[in-house]
């Protein structure tokens, strides 16, 4: 009995000094926990930090994050909590009323208009991307929004109760769907094309365990894509088809809610089949995606079907980060934007439901801005047919901003007050105050000159 007790204690011993052996020697190669995290810097400790009490604090959070088995630990609390309770510890996964999909929040939210940006700033973004699609048509270029389908949409019948009542009566994509409309926008929406055809599909739109759509349903997507960009090249283009299927398990983004939830044991889902690819002979057009996460799905090296169905296949993410890297270049900041765009063939500005209150990313902003920038330059002679519509657009933007400024009170009277300051007419006034007023609405947040 003695030498069980001793054995016990010798157990009890190891098990507590086995975290900090493994925060020093790393023994055990610990599976990184998925999701956003930021890992605190080793702190420095100097008098001021000490005189101020922080250094204690930050010493101490860097040292709890160095905890030996951390990372288990807390998967194995996570699933303690999912498997007693049903709790998940992460942001953002949300289990269906089937029980066994997940839906990630910010589709279900923009599916119950909670993001919703309103109906005037959706209607003003479709006429500034009606005029960048006319301007860009005079050179030759297709400037294409692409909505994808969103889970949500896909599966209304599985988000939960609770957040339905806080829904509003419309959705950024609806108004979308009437704006483009209204101005005859062209565009492809992939998210009625899916939601209508649901029970039509050979295979899988979507994994019980992701956010994104499957390979398979991403490659129809890029498909009809491919086919519209025939209508307007007037040229017979490489085409992607699919050889065979596997069921080798779950790749890429196929299981991304359930990594993002960091738990042990795996969860039940549908069967996904996992396309292989060839390729037809022919035309590769240049083209840009402008995209958000959903574009990942078709760009991810083992897939990388714009690039093999485009020249360059460029992919700018969230229009901020540069796909292929072009070393040194790998943010959108350092290209010259209006040579860029105006290099393509084809511009796709896509988004899928959970992004669409952020969408087109800045990009109307950054090609407005950069065409003015060189327009006001030009005499009316060197105009061309964009340069004509800008014009337009121009001039009547500002006339409506001057509208704006003498029906207020203290704007006008500002704007009075500068114009005898200055010597100069009060119509001279209000078309610079107006001007100016016109360049900082077009230029992008955050920009710099």
């Amino acid at each position: 009995m003695e030498r069980l007790k001793k054995i016990g204690f010798a157990l009890f011993l190891v098990l507590l000094l086995l975290p900090m052996l493994q925060a020093v020697f790393h023994f055990v190669d610990e599976k990184p926990l998925d999701g956003a995290f930021v890992e605190t810097p080793k702190p420095v400790i100097t008098l001021k930090t000490l005189f101020h009490e922080t250094a204690q604090d930050s010493l101490m959070t860097w040292c709890t994050e160095q905890s030996g088995f951390r990372k288990t630990m807390i998967r194995l609390n996570n699933q303690l909590l999912y498997s007693a309770f049903g709790k998940i510890s992460a942001i953002g996964p949300v289990k269906g009323n089937n029980g066994k999909t997940f839906i990630e929040e910010s589709y279900i939210i923009s599916y119950t208009g909670e993001t919703y940006i309103g109906e005037e700033q959706i209607v003003n973004k479709t006429r500034q991307i009606k005029l960048i699609q006319e301007m860009l048509r005079t050179k030759g270029i297709t400037l294409l929004p692409v909505f994808t389908v969103g889970k949500a949409s896909y599966y209304p019948e599985l988000i939960p109760e609770k957040y339905l009542h806080r829904g509003r009566e419309t959705n950024n994509y609806q108004q979308y769907q009437k704006a483009f409309q209204d101005q005859s926008v062209d565009w492809i929406d992939f998210n009625r094309y899916f939601c209508e055809r649901k029970d039509q599909f050979d295979h899988p739109v979507y994994c019980d365990l992701s956010a994104h759509w499957t390979v398979y349903a991403a490659s129809l997507a890029l498909d009809s894509l491919v086919r519209y960009m025939e209508t307007k090249s007037q040229q017979t283009q490489v085409h992607s088809y699919i050889e065979s299927f596997d069921n080798d398990g779950l790749m890429n983004q196929d299981d991304d809610l359930y990594r993002m939830m960091n738990i042990l044991l795996p969860l039940p889902h549908n069967t996904i089949d996992n396309p292989h690819f060839n390729f037809t002979e022919g035309y590769r057009p240049r083209v840009l995606a402008i995209a958000d996460s959903y574009w990942w799905t078709v760009w991810a090296w083992n897939v990388a079907l714009p690039q093999h169905l485009f020249t360059d296949g460029g992919f700018w993410f969230y229009n901020k980060t540069v796909y292929p890297e072009r070393d040194p270049v790998q943010q959108v900041d350092a290209l010259d934007y209006k040579k860029e765009i105006e290099n393509q063939e084809f511009v796709l500005l896509v988004c899928t439901e959970a992004t669409n209150h952020l969408w087109p990313y800045g990009f109307i902003e950054r090609y407005l801005s950069g065409y003015d920038n060189e327009f006001r330059w030009k005499t009316e002679a060197d105009y061309d047919e964009a340069d004509r519509l800008y014009l337009d657009y121009r001039n009547s933007e500002i006339q409506r901003i001057i509208d704006n400024i003498k029906a207020s009170p203290e704007w006008i009277e500002s704007v009075e007050k500068q114009a005898e300051e200055k010597g100069i007419s009060l119509e001279q006034s209000l078309w610079d105050n107006a001007d100016y007023t016109y360049r900082m609405n077009i230029e992008p947040k955050g920009f710099v000159r």
